[in-house]
């Protein structure tokens, strides 16, 4: 009976440590590192659950905007940081892939980062300016096949290259080219100017251009087509058999405490009923995931081992481009 008491308060003292531990988080304040620009739709993210957090932890919760390098110098800041939880990384998949293209920065979110969860995906428009001629996506296919001139794909990042190079492949339309862009802004001007046959932005970028006519979605990369462009089809629907999505994921340094990720996952529950959040989320278009840590990294695994292929067949011997700005 002694044993059986002793057993019993051990176990309660257990889970009274670990409760206070988890109450311990944050003992401070806590950053979300946006490596990209203000105003894009991570940094809007980040500061929409900033402020829930805020409400929740009763603790400052700040946006750290740490440009440059597609992403990189952001990622390497939080890298070198202690692994405690108060700093966040906020990023998205093309980050996930440096290892394969760019194996020098010695930066792997699979190996130096705990992913936290994955918040929302966004698909891949493919568009055109108003004033062209093209209607459908497959108009579209079979103008270029006819074309005196090549018909060029605006790519803003490597995946939207990857997607540029398999429909040239599938449709086979052997003068297209594909025009590598240092960042989604200057892809768009020469989209809504017509200097590139086709823009490839996220759908975050291409709505406020499609609500105001200045930019025709022909098809979305989207497994299913969307309630708010429900007359435009998918990729799939074209007998393309591909998608083409972008996710916007949380993750701590690897090794940071299990208290601290739990009371982060906590929070990211919390955030996941919030009416603002949901709004903003809904009106770029993207869907809402706040996925678990478990299905986080198993997720970004499988993409790894689907995508590596890719990169090495349709882009490995090229330059990197500089990456959207987010």
């Amino acid at each position: 009976m002694n044993l059986q008491i002793r057993a019993f308060f051990a176990t309660l003292f257990f889970i009274l440590l670990c409760a206070c531990a988890r109450a311990d988080f944050p003992s401070g304040s806590v950053t979300i590192v946006v490596p990209y620009s203000a105003s894009g739709a991570t940094d809007v993210l980040a500061r929409n659950l900033a402020k829930v957090w805020s409400e929740h932890w009763k603790k400052p919760v700040v946006v750290m905007n740490r440009t440059g390098a597609d992403g990189m110098i952001g990622s390497q800041y939080v890298k070198g940081l202690p692994a405690d939880g108060h700093t966040i990384l906020m990023q998205v998949n093309q980050a996930l892939f440096w290892p394969v293209t760019i194996p020098s920065a010695d930066i792997d979110l699979l190996r130096d980062f705990y992913l936290v969860s994955k918040l929302q995906q966004n698909p891949m428009i493919f568009g055109v300016f108003t004033s062209s001629p093209d209607q459908t996506f497959s108009g579209f296919i079979e103008r270029c096949r006819q074309a005196q001139t090549p018909c060029s794909f605006g790519a803003a990042t490597r995946h939207g290259e990857i997607m540029a190079r398999k429909i040239i492949e599938k449709a086979q339309l052997r003068q297209a080219v594909v025009i590598p862009y240092k960042g989604t802004a200057p892809m768009m001007i020469d989209a809504l100017g017509g200097h590139v046959s086709m823009g490839m932005p996220s759908l975050s970028v291409a709505m406020p251009h499609i609500r105001s006519n200045t930019f025709r979605a022909l098809a979305i990369g989207s497994t299913d087509r969307l309630s708010t462009l429900a007359n435009v089809p998918t990729l799939l629907e074209q007998d393309l058999e591909m998608t083409a999505m972008t996710w916007y994921g949380l993750m701590v340094r690897a090794g940071t405490p299990k208290a601290s990720t739990d009371a982060i996952v906590q929070a990211i529950e919390i955030a996941s009923k919030d009416p603002q959040v949901l709004k903003t989320m809904h009106h770029e278009g993207a869907t809402p995931l706040f996925s678990t840590p478990e299905s986080f990294a198993r997720e970004a695994k499988e993409e790894f081992a689907l995508v590596t292929p890719l990169l090495k067949k349709y882009l490995m011997g090229d330059e990197p481009p500089a990456a959207v700005a987010k």
